[in-house]
């Protein structure tokens, strides 16, 4: 099984202990539009930690503003096409491969 890298690792490759797991998060998405509450749910982080990730990831066009959820101050955004989305979509792609045969 494909074991996440450690906070210490994410700092390392991405200057955050937490944007690994933003990213990879929002790889296993498959393109889907999601909300930086989406992804704070899913990665049990705070949206004070996950927020200014995707600001991050926004500012260096890896992610583009879709919408806002009417009637409410919900930001939806979405992958842009970039190299790296392929490869952690291959990372997710394998990790639940792994997963289902353990099963």
């Amino acid at each position: 099984m494909l074991e996440p890298i450690a906070p210490e690792e994410s700092r390392l490759v991405f200057g955050n202990s937490y944007m690994y797991s933003v990213m990879v998060e929002i790889a296993g998405l498959r393109g889907e539009k999601f909300s930086s509450k989406t992804i704070s749910d899913a990665t049990r982080l705070s949206p004070g930690i996950v927020h200014p990730l995707i600001q991050k990831l926004r500012r260096a066009n890896f992610i583009e503003f879709v919408e806002r959820v009417p009637g409410e101050r919900t930001l939806l955004y979405r992958v842009r096409e970039n190299p790296w989305w392929d490869a952690a979509s291959q990372y997710v792609e394998e990790d639940r491969a792994t997963e289902r045969s353990a099963s």
